[in-house]
């Protein structure tokens, strides 16, 4: 309760309309929050697909890798929730989508259908997460 009472009451429509006119973002920018929104739903229901309709003969491996890809996938959607934030954002934002496709989605595959035929391009898409991180420290 004490923090309620030192917090400011914002119950004017006024200040609510002043406080989101000062909030705009640029179309590309409204693109990348839409794409959070999008991948992070579809973290979740991969995640409740690995948890409820996985096979329980899947061998340890593949449900640990689909742990993993669900892990990262949720994290880097998260991630993109602060692309407009940074200061080269469609650098930062496209390095973390490409990097979401081709880690994560190549991880999901093999562990769904235990076919290691795209394996090859996960570090490459490990290597665009991390270059993604680095255009926020960097750029």
């Amino acid at each position: 309760m004490f923090f309620y009472r030192i917090l400011p009451r914002s119950s004017s429509s006024q200040t609510q309309q002043a406080m989101a006119s000062r909030i705009t973002l640029s179309p590309t920018m409204k693109n990348f929050i839409r794409c959070a929104g999008l991948s992070g739903s579809l973290a979740i229901g991969l995640g409740v697909y690995g948890a409820h309709a996985m096979k329980d003969d899947t061998p340890e491996e593949l449900r640990r890798l689909f742990q993993l890809a669900q892990t990262y996938h949720l994290l880097h959607s998260v991630a993109l929730l602060a692309v407009p934030l940074v200061s080269r954002p469609i650098i930062t934002g496209s390095l973390f989508l490409g990097g979401l496709s081709f880690f994560c989605g190549p991880m999901y595959y093999r562990a769904i259908t235990n076919d290691p035929q795209f394996r090859q391009v996960t570090p490459y898409g490990g290597a665009l997460l991390i270059a993604g991180w680095l255009s926020i420290a960097f750029l």
